[in-house]
């Protein structure tokens, strides 16, 4: 404004005409409105400036706040996963009475017959016995060893080891306990005690005897007892087996009459199994019936006759334990 006051005194002491004048006053007043009105939108800018501004400050807080809310979530979400985990392990263990048809896996220490220690992997379905709702008295435990050319693997992926496990469920409420072992089939009388006292201790087995299944190699473990004396072979089988099914376990071939016989003489049950193509097993079954009172069942199929004829091998196993109370 005062500029433009400046210019309308210029034009007049020069001009001093009034028609100049006029227009001179004209252009000022329109510059002054012009200027007012560029000065409170400046201002209308300059407070939305400072508005901005001030968001721009709250936002970090804002962005701050979600970030610890997040984190909160984040915590809350990972402190209900490492529960449901612990509570699948606990599950799996079965120490509150868990589904007793879930196959579990885990693996003891036992020591070899070279005194080192050695790892035994297993699979385990059924009652645990040191679950306190588990009733050890009328527990049965069933361990099944391996062949040469296979691993704990094959029962369950057979299904033969889920077939035994459904035993346990509501409708014919069994009380079966099934470990299948990863036992090498070298392993001895004694690594066979050793491997059952690791699982006794760690509370896969109750400690008291147990039913085994030996197919073909396997069956060593069990008839090396044999290589003690007879009082000591008699003491350690009504200590640990209540029960033994040998599926065509070449072993029984090589071992003394006295050894075998001690299998009778200690009042344990013998099932001998063998495939209808299977020459040397059928052989296996002839032996024990002889020297063991053994009963001798053959089924359809080769050396690996559980694998061929799966349904009636878990049919026998079931029957020889019911009939003989194990």
């Amino acid at each position: 404004p005062c500029i433009m006051t400046m210019m309308v005194s210029i034009r007049r002491s020069n001009n001093g005409s009034r028609s100049t004048f006029r227009v001179t006053l004209y252009a000022t007043i329109l510059a002054f409105a012009l200027t007012t009105a560029i000065y409170f939108l400046s201002d209308d800018t300059f407070s939305s400036s400072i508005s901005s501004s001030q968001e721009e400050e709250v936002s970090p807080q804002k962005a701050m706040m979600t970030t610890v809310d997040t984190k909160k979530k984040a915590a809350a979400a990972s402190s209900a996963l490492r529960t449901s985990n612990a509570s699948t392990e606990e599950y799996e263990r079965d120490e509150e009475g868990g589904d007793l048809m879930t196959i579990t896996q885990g693996s003891v220490i036992y020591e070899t017959q070279q005194h080192s220690s050695a790892t035994l992997d297993y699979y385990h379905c059924g009652p645990v016995p040191n679950n306190k709702s588990t009733d050890s008295t009328s527990l049965s435990e069933l361990v099944l060893l391996h062949g040469a050319a296979f691993t704990k693997e094959d029962w369950k992926s057979s299904g033969i080891l889920d077939k035994f496990c459904d035993i346990n469920n509501n409708e014919d409420e069994g009380n079966l306990s099934t470990t299948a072992w990863d036992l090498p089939v070298s392993a001895n009388g004694d690594e066979l005690i050793a491997a059952y006292t690791s699982m006794v201790e760690k509370g896969v087995l109750s400690g008291r005897t147990v039913t085994f299944v030996t197919p073909s190699a396997s069956g060593k473990a069990l008839t090396s007892l044999g290589d003690d004396t007879a009082q000591q072979q008699h003491d350690k089988l009504k200590s640990m087996v209540n029960g033994w099914i040998s599926v065509a376990s070449g072993s029984v071939l090589k071992t003394s009459d006295e050894a075998l016989s001690t299998y009778l003489q200690a009042s344990v049950p013998v099932l001998a199994i063998h495939g209808d193509e299977d020459t040397m097993g059928k052989k296996v079954t002839e032996r024990l019936v002889n020297l063991t009172n053994a009963r001798g069942v053959e089924l359809k199929g080769r050396h690996p006759v559980y694998l061929d004829s799966p349904d009636e091998f878990v049919m026998e196993v079931l029957k020889f334990m019911e009939i003989n109370g194990l």
